[in-house]
């Protein structure tokens, strides 16, 4: 609902934040200047008062907390639920898998699209996109509280050996449920576009994994597939292993012999380990064979995510 009137929105804020509002509020009905809304101030937005609570940040390429400046962390002023506001923000670039370049582009109509169609399915983000004043479109989403997957695996204090063990197969059996269900978007005629492990949130209290940020749109169709394969070594893994990490934690890696060249290196980062056999021995060469389809040295790469899957249940039968 609205607060039209200004004491109305203001007691409101206070019941929501436990302390006094603002003596001066402003709202913003038009996103399109989004460096320009700050905490403390409304969005409305298709009938609806947002208090904005501050940024998002993400980590990523080794740069901590990037501020993203066009994501709202929010409280919806009518249920008190925190919401998750993207904004308009349209960005390009070029990337490259091995000899294939392809360019992609932030997209809030594709991921608008991909709300819609995953309306409802438990391992993608929900949410609802609506137009602000000015037509932009704009993406109000439900929070969901827990870790990343990429932070899980760095968290994990046992082992590797003992994770190998103990873990990894409840794990992979929840990472195929994600798989699957990009598998199922693929159907539709839609991509991801930005999978990675910090894309992946487990929710609390559920253990589901759920993907969130689906804004990338990419001109490569087997994009998808090879992230998948990047996050797939993590999860064997562990977590990421660079040339860097072995050379600086080598008691991380007591069964490693200095034996890598650089076919056991990943075909997206050419700095990280694709052939985690070598680090870990006791890995199943099974699970390293599916690993290695993703890494400089392939000859046989998968032909979609469905093949991958048929290998994956293969080994992990649920």
């Amino acid at each position: 609902m609205i607060f039209e009137q200004p004491s109305a929105l203001k007691r409101r804020i206070s019941e929501v934040i436990n302390r006094e509002a603002s003596s001066k509020l402003t709202i913003f009905e038009d996103t399109s200047e989004f460096m320009s809304i700050d905490a403390g101030d409304i969005l409305r937005l298709s009938g609806n008062d947002y208090l904005v609570m501050g940024h998002a940040r993400e980590g990523r390429f080794g740069i901590d907390e990037q501020i993203k400046f066009w994501v709202k962390t929010s409280i919806d002023l009518t249920t008190g639920a925190k919401k998750i506001i993207k904004m308009v923000f349209r960005e390009t670039f070029n990337s490259r898998i091995g000899e294939t370049a392809f360019r992609c582009l932030r997209s809030p109509e594709k991921e608008a699209a991909i709300l819609r169609e995953m309306h409802g399915h438990p391992n993608f983000m929900h949410g609802q996109s609506v137009r602000d004043a000015a037509g932009n479109i704009v993406r109000i989403i439900d929070f969901i509280s827990g870790p990343s997957l990429y932070d899980y695996l760095r968290e994990q204090k046992m082992f590797h050996e003992d994770y190998y063990r103990q873990e990894l197969s409840k794990v992979m059996q929840l990472f195929m449920k994600c798989i699957e269900a990009i598998a199922y978007l693929h159907k539709q005629g839609l991509h991801h576009g930005d999978i990675r492990a910090d894309h992946i949130i487990i929710k609390n209290k559920t253990d589901t994994y759920i993907w969130i940020d689906f804004d990338y749109e990419v001109e490569y169709v087997n994009y998808d597939l090879f992230c998948l394969g990047n996050v797939l070594q993590q999860v064997v893994g562990k977590g990421r292993h660079s040339l860097d990490d072995i050379r600086l934690r080598p008691s991380n890696y007591p069964y490693f012999n200095n034996t890598l060249v650089p076919s056991d290196m990943s075909l997206m980062f050419r700095h990280r380990v694709a052939n985690v056999r070598k680090l870990y021995p006791y890995i199943s060469e099974a699970l390293n064979e599916i690993l290695m389809r993703f890494s400089v040295g392939a000859t046989d790469s998968y032909e979609n995510v469905d093949s991958l899957l048929d290998d994956l249940r293969f080994l992990f039968p649920s």
